[in-house]
């Protein structure tokens, strides 16, 4: 009887590193993810085991940002008025800081961080306590010295239009700071005066509409280029399009290609940039698209069993995709086959999530 207990567990080991090792690893890289428990954990994609945990001091980390050289995360608070600066490879905290004060709460609604590290620019709004109501300030858009710890300038609204929201972005060398409106405007860092604009709707065939596009920021990309999906108008069948779009925005230059009618799916572009994933976000009707971005198609269209939100990131080696947010577990789908091959539980509630892959060289 022994003997059969003993061998019956040594056939279960076996049977768990046998599956172990057919479980494809993600790479050489790193996943970092937020949590409720006010903290972000670090898992080796070759194991997925937590090697490291990032104790906030801010509090809950509810968004992340990746600093331009990948060396440092620029960490939220719920409230959206601190921020804690954490140095990766250290998984130290280096800094800390606030627009509040006094009776004015300052809420941070958009933050570009400068290439050099040097500055930020912040789109703020102030509500300050007042004895018998709160007083609710403009949208403004500022720059933060992040060494002195102070505002240095108030950015006037382009065309004098203020937004509840703004996306900006830096060119690589942080000379030039991208604002985008109907066109993208073009300003120098240092005076933080217009110097150019793009028309980039003129980028496309003549006769096509309103040229919708994110500029996703990812990984995977070479500085100052973006790929994702974009959406535009055909005036012509009175229908919306849907393509994949890679812009070049140092020489103002769009290489783009449309895939049919418009859907509701995502766009994660893969390491290598050969294909790029989406998710498919229906109720009762969720797929896995697979983009073929060297031959411009839809390679395939899997269906799944999804969750309700849910977010989407390719392992640093393209082999496994990352279903995560919201929830407290991450399920991990191999890119050839689209099948389920393991979940992975954080024991919290998770807010954020990214991939660092590995430095050249092996450091990070």
């Amino acid at each position: 009887m022994r003997n059969r207990v003993v061998w019956a567990l040594l056939l279960i080991a076996a049977a768990a590193s046998t599956a172990a090792a057919q479980t494809p690893n993600g790479g050489d890289g790193k996943l970092y993810v937020g949590t409720y428990a006010k903290t972000i954990l670090v898992y080796e994609e070759k194991t997925f085991t937590v090697t490291d945990t990032i104790h906030t001091s801010i509090g809950i980390p509810i968004a992340i940002f990746l600093s331009p050289n990948r060396k440092r995360f620029y960490v939220m608070d719920p409230q959206f008025e601190n921020v804690e600066v954490i140095d990766i490879a250290t998984k130290k905290s280096l800094d800390k800081f606030t627009l509040s004060h006094g009776k004015t709460q300052v809420r941070i609604r958009g933050l570009t961080v400068e290439p050099n590290e040097k500055f930020a620019v912040f789109l703020i709004k102030t509500a300050t306590k007042q004895t018998d109501r709160w007083e609710i300030g403009k949208p403004t858009l500022v720059r933060y010295d992040l060494e002195k710890h102070a505002v240095t300038d108030t950015i006037p609204w382009p065309k004098g239009e203020e937004r509840e929201g703004a996306q900006m972005l830096f060119s690589p060398n942080g000379d030039l700071l991208y604002f985008f409106a109907d066109e993208v405007l073009i300003f120098e860092t240092k005076t933080l005066k217009q110097v150019d604009r793009w028309e980039m709707g003129r980028a496309l065939e003549e006769g096509m509409g309103r040229f919708n596009f994110g500029f996703p920021e990812t990984v995977y990309e070479e500085p100052g280029f973006y790929t994702g999906m974009f959406r535009v108008s055909d005036p012509v069948q009175n229908r919306t399009l849907m393509g994949v779009a890679r812009v070049d925005l140092v020489k103002r230059s769009v290489d783009f290609y449309t895939l049919g009618p418009n859907e509701s799916v995502g766009f994660a572009l893969a390491p290598g940039r050969t294909r790029a994933y989406g998710l498919k976000q229906q109720v009762g009707n969720y797929e896995i698209w697979t983009y073929d971005l060297e031959n411009r198609r839809v390679l395939s269209k899997t269906p799944f069993k999804g969750r309700p939100r849910m977010g989407l990131d390719v392992s640093s080696n393209g082999s496994l995709l990352y279903i995560h947010t919201a929830g407290m577990t991450i399920d991990l789908f191999d890119t050839a086959t689209q099948k389920l091959v393991r979940t992975i539980d954080l024991g919290a509630d998770m807010t954020d999530f990214y991939v660092i892959p590995a430095a050249p060289g092996g450091g990070r």
